[in-house]
């Protein structure tokens, strides 16, 4: 699954139907970083357009791949050394793209219901070109930005009625779901 990268977009993003720039947290680079290095993904990619909000996100990170953290905890390390933390999202594709010699398909994500919302089936049917998935912060990345990517996800859906998962709750669905398809197998 080194095919495939985690973004976290934190601009632009929606709240309470306003477009706001969101903070970064450390629980999420944490946490993520952990569901990209389990799943063996290419990396993870935290996206953030304040260089003061990236220089924190910097410094917190750094404690863990070569600070103090790197010595007493090795799993922390391990996650987090394939999380870069870029100004936006053509750093990230550039990034992606010296690797693969490819622009990654990006992919969004999105727990609101959009026309032109594709299955997680539907990606997998594409060949094993570098995909990059994004996810949003606060309420979700915002739906211009979300209509000029490649594709849309469908929610994850349950039938309970409730959908508003947390960012980390959904990552780890959606790349357990993936894993889990024939695609990888």
């Amino acid at each position: 699954m080194n095919n495939i990268y985690l973004g976290l977009i934190h601009y632009p993003v929606t709240q309470n139907r306003s477009v706001i720039t969101s903070s970064i947290t450390n629980m999420d680079m944490h946490d993520i970083s952990r569901i990209s290095a389990t799943y063996g993904l290419g990396g993870y990619f935290v996206i953030h357009p304040d260089e003061k909000m990236r220089n924190i996100a910097h410094k917190l990170s750094g404690h863990w791949t070569t600070g103090d953290g790197k010595n007493r905890n090795s799993d922390r390390y391990d996650a987090i050394k394939n999380m870069k933390i870029v100004p936006d999202l053509d750093a990230a594709k550039t990034e992606i793209k010296k690797i693969h010699g490819e622009e990654p398909v990006t992919i969004g994500t999105t727990a609101r219901k959009k026309e032109k919302s594709k299955p997680l089936s539907h990606i997998l049917k594409q060949k094993k070109s570098p995909f990059l998935i994004l996810f949003g912060t606060a309420g979700g990345i915002e739906d211009n930005f979300l209509d000029s990517l490649d594709i849309i996800l469908e929610p994850i859906v349950t039938g309970s009625g409730y959908n508003h998962l947390s960012v980390r709750s959904a990552v780890s669905i959606f790349i357990d779901r993936i894993y889990m398809s024939d695609y990888y197998r």
